[in-house]
């Protein structure tokens, strides 16, 4: 009986330790990310749109990852946003958990990828990985479809924040 016991509240205990390390990914639009980075002031976002069915997306995580740690100090935000579908949330919020993400991790709750997609570049396929680098205190507003290593990424961000206003 006491081992039984135990047994139940080492599993209650464990239980509730995942579900507490466990990142909530939140639902955002387009017009709420646009919004985010209005207030951003001399901050360069970096935005990888993603999906956790990607394998290229997957892969160069780590590097996105690593920029943000590298320039900590700098106004650099990292936002990973994510294009898996709303009913997934749940999976992407435990991919986001088991991959160890430190960044922002947002769901894109966009019906009409027709909108969406133009929206976001004029430029875009609608393939991922792709990443939006913005920082609109230089009018800067660059799109790359395609899956970065870290040297390509470091310096896409470094281009961007040597520029003069």
């Amino acid at each position: 009986m006491k081992g039984c016991l135990i047994l139940t509240v080492a599993i209650a205990v464990f239980s509730a330790s995942d579900l507490q390390a466990q990142q909530e990914v939140p639902l955002t639009t387009l017009d709420a990310l646009e919004r985010r980075l209005e207030n951003g002031a001399d901050t360069t976002f970096v935005i990888n749109l993603w999906a956790t069915w990607c394998a290229p997306c997957v892969a160069e995580m780590p590097h996105f990852e690593r920029l943000q740690q590298v320039y900590a100090a700098k106004p650099l935000r990292i936002l990973f946003v994510s294009l898996d579908t709303k009913k997934d949330q749940d999976a992407v919020a435990k991919f986001v958990d088991t991959k160890g993400l430190k960044n922002e991790v947002w769901l894109l709750d966009e019906k009409n990828e027709q909108h969406f997609i133009p929206a976001i570049s004029a430029e875009w396929s609608g393939a991922i990985p792709a990443t939006l680098f913005v920082n609109k205190s230089k009018g800067v507003r660059i799109f790359k479809e395609q899956e970065f290593d870290y040297q390509q990424l470091e310096n896409s961000y470094l281009s961007i924040v040597q520029q003069k206003n």
